[in-house]
């Protein structure tokens, strides 16, 4: 298996903080954002790489961050954009990396989220069931709901209802950006483009694969954070504090 961190965007709702850096290396405590998902992702069994999905603007910045911490099996993969104007989205990105990587299970995390999810636990999950797997986070309400991928869920953890930014959700539990791919299914990108969908957001091609080949749900509790405010950023560096995580 290979890990993705979708880390592309330019985050214009946080400028000025990431004018010129990143969101995933936005500090929280003494580390960044991106310390917390690495160290998750390198406690899974049998993780062959993991590949940091950016653009040409913060190629450099990611460059740094590998070096000083001193990651191996870690690497950069450029999407050709350096503006917001210019980006392609996570899906086309997800496509090109596919065209140079080995035909492999492949573990997707945005690169912005804070979470108390077990990776290992849900990859075990997902080998026994050997579809796609969302990892999903049940939420407060409703309103909150509306801004995300709602997910309905029936017997055995199998989707059965995927509908992205619904005006009437259907369901509290949401798409947390966490998903892991058999090949089989990772590799249609190709085709879901093909067909003129969108590139933006993945939630839209999971929520394709989901009707074509069907899905499961693994739901998990204590806490997570989707990084896409000045907001939820200060809460969460609050939150880590009182918590005293670290990676």
């Amino acid at each position: 298996m290979r890990a993705i961190i979708l880390a592309g965007g330019y985050a214009k709702r946080l400028w000025p903080l990431t004018k010129d850096r990143p969101k995933p290396l936005l500090p929280i405590g003494d580390h960044f954002i991106i310390d917390y998902i690495v160290s998750k992702v390198l406690k899974v069994e049998n993780i062959h790489e993991i590949i940091i999905s950016t653009n040409k603007k913060f190629e450099a910045n990611f460059q740094e961050w590998i070096k000083a911490r001193g990651l191996e099996n870690v690497r950069v993969s450029i999407e050709p954009s350096a503006t917001e104007e210019e980006k392609l989205g996570p899906t086309k990105a997800l496509e090109l990396i596919l065209r140079d990587s080995p035909e492999d299970d492949y573990l997707i995390a945005a690169g912005d989220n804070l979470f108390s999810l077990d990776l290992g636990e849900m990859i075990a999950f997902f080998r026994r069931v050997k579809k796609p797997v969302i990892a999903l986070f049940e939420i407060e309400n409703s309103e909150l709901a509306k801004k995300y991928a709602c997910v309905e869920v029936g017997k055995n953890r199998r989707i059965v209802g995927f509908e992205e930014k619904p005006e009437r959700p259907k369901s509290l539990l949401v798409s947390t950006g966490i998903y892991a791919l058999p090949w089989r299914s990772v590799s249609k990108i190709s085709d879901y483009l093909r067909e003129g969908n969108p590139p933006d957001p993945v939630g839209k091609f999971i929520g394709w694969l989901s009707e074509k080949e069907g899905a499961y749900g693994y739901k998990f509790g204590g806490f997570w954070y989707d990084i896409g405010s000045l907001e939820s950023y200060q809460a969460a560096k609050e939150d880590f504090e009182k918590m005293q995580i670290r990676p």
